[in-house]
């Protein structure tokens, strides 16, 4: 399986995200043959698809067996790395959960060698990367500076003691094993909220503004000016170095990307297309009360569009927009006088 395959798979459930999966194809591709690779960062407002890309990797990984060997897939919040008394657990609590996503996958034939081999292989995905940032607030973030110097160390094609226990059929045994890190892929994904004005401000300083604005002409011919700046095209390693990510931890990192922000096109597909589409969900609970749920393609676009006004939360906007029309529904539709009969015992209802 080469990069446009896995590409193809991916796109299936991402939506709007089509260069960021080709970074991730890559970098997935070189991962299970074994390649010299380089770890990810993705950058994107809450709801744009960091998380959606590591679980349509983590099913790929189940439903190919292509994957066999790199099924375990590790999703953590970078946050809880470090237990409450600010002490870094990266290692220790990694390596567990590795062991254990391994466990399960190989059930009966959980041998140490094939737990250690699955262990090797697999996929970590870190959520709220931005969470660590070497300073908040202008002070220095002790706990964030250690966690990204606990990481980068796991990230140097290390070979690293784990104690554990396996069960061979009758009790659990103490074993120790050998973990090299060298073929782990490190996934790693936040909003760095502040980032955008962050890199805005540096732009604008600079002199820049062409990079700010753009001159645009409507039909009438009236001149005005559109805001034209994208993080995406103006971001810079020293630019995540102020934000407080240390330069030996993002020297661990091939490629930082930046996602799209969603576009009404695309929230209409996710909304109405997608596997875990949120207009699939309704319709499949109106089944209990044996309605059918249709939407008209003029509302479909007119949801689409108010959650586009939202930009900060991405997707998650299309079920709070929806959500505001449908609830009422949902608690008795039979009362609200819209459900119409189609036939014996069968329903219909059609958000307009």
């Amino acid at each position: 399986m080469r990069p446009r395959e896995i590409y193809n798979i991916l796109r299936k459930d991402i939506i709007g995200q089509d260069e960021v999966l080709k970074y991730v194809a890559v970098a997935i591709f070189k991962h299970v043959c074994n390649e010299p690779f380089g770890n990810i960062i993705m950058i994107g407002n809450s709801g744009t698809g960091k998380t959606s890309i590591m679980r349509a990797m983590e099913r790929m990984y189940a439903e190919y067996d292509f994957f066999e060997k790199n099924r375990v897939v590790v999703r953590m919040n970078a946050n809880s790395l470090a237990n409450e008394e600010g002490e870094v657990i990266t290692g220790k609590q990694l390596f567990e959960t590795l062991r254990d996503r391994a466990v399960q996958l190989l059930g009966n034939n959980a041998t140490p060698e094939k737990i250690k081999e699955y262990m090797e292989h697999s996929t970590v995905c870190i959520d709220e990367i931005d969470k660590i940032t070497a300073r908040i607030g202008g002070k220095p973030n002790v706990i964030g500076i250690n966690i990204q110097q606990s990481l980068l160390t796991l990230m140097e094609d290390e070979v690293i003691m784990f104690d554990t226990q396996v069960f061979d059929g009758e009790k659990y045994k103490p074993i120790q094993m050998e973990i090299s890190t060298k073929d782990i892929l490190f996934i790693c994904g936040g909003a760095f909220e502040e980032l955008f004005d962050q890199v805005y401000s540096r732009v604008f300083e600079e002199g820049k503004q062409d990079k700010l604005t753009k001159m645009m002409r409507d039909e009438s011919g009236n001149i005005y000016f559109k805001q034209i700046f994208t993080l995406k095209a103006n971001l810079m390693q020293e630019d995540m170095f102020k934000y407080g990510m240390m330069p030996q931890f993002l020297s661990r990192f091939d490629t930082t990307i930046v996602l799209n922000d969603l576009s009404p096109t695309d929230l209409k597909t996710i909304f109405m297309d997608t596997r875990d589409s949120v207009f699939k969900i309704s319709k499949q609970f109106f089944k209990r009360f044996n309605i059918e749920l249709s939407i008209t393609e003029k509302a479909q676009w007119l949801v689409a569009h108010r959650a586009s006004l939202q930009s900060r939360v991405g997707a998650r906007a299309l079920k709070d927009v929806y959500n505001r029309i449908i609830k009422d529904y949902e608690f008795d539709p039979f009362e609200t006088g819209k459900v119409a009969k189609l036939g014996e015992n069968q329903f219909e209802l059609t958000v307009t």
